[in-house]
């Protein structure tokens, strides 16, 4: 008699289970291939294809800049930037999602051909899914300090 009242909870923790199953399944990845051809994109100096990897909607904030916004603005602002000139290397990357988006920051180093340090600074990025395609929807970097021209000159030994 004990088993048929026990019968109906097992019965019922089974259920719950696969149902929780079902709503735990571990989110999609980060689509690092994406982030990966935005990097080859731009160390290749690919202007066409750097504007291809931004949602219709999309914004980059670039440093001491208004908003680029839209595909044409976004091609336009990496062809008078001259990728490829310049060779980025991330690191430190942290990635999270949020709902429809994935959210990534990070670390960069940026070596300019005609400087032998590279410049440092961190970055972060807002990615869409648009159709079966990961695009970048917000991009923002900043460098750590201002380039080699602007950097203040010493003061004078006393």
């Amino acid at each position: 008699m004990n088993r048929i009242h026990l019968a109906p909870w097992v019965a019922l923790i089974a259920l719950a289970g696969l149902a929780g199953c079902e709503r735990g399944q571990a989110p999609e990845p980060f689509p690092q291939a994406a982030a990966d051809g935005w990097l080859a994109a731009f160390n290749s100096g690919d202007s066409a294809g750097l504007a291809l990897m931004y949602s219709p909607d999309s914004e980059i904030l670039p440093p001491d800049e208004p908003i680029v916004s839209g595909h044409a603005a976004i091609e336009e602002f990496w062809k008078t930037f001259n990728p490829g000139t310049v060779r980025i290397e991330v690191s430190q990357v942290e990635t999270m999602k949020l709902g429809d988006y994935w959210f990534r920051e990070g670390s960069y180093s940026a070596l300019y051909e005609d400087e032998g340090v590279p410049r440092l600074g961190k970055f972060i990025e807002l990615w869409t899914k648009s159709g079966s395609a990961w695009l970048l929807h917000r991009q923002m970097w900043s460098p750590n300090s201002p380039p080699p021209a602007e950097m203040p000159a010493a003061a004078p030994a006393a």
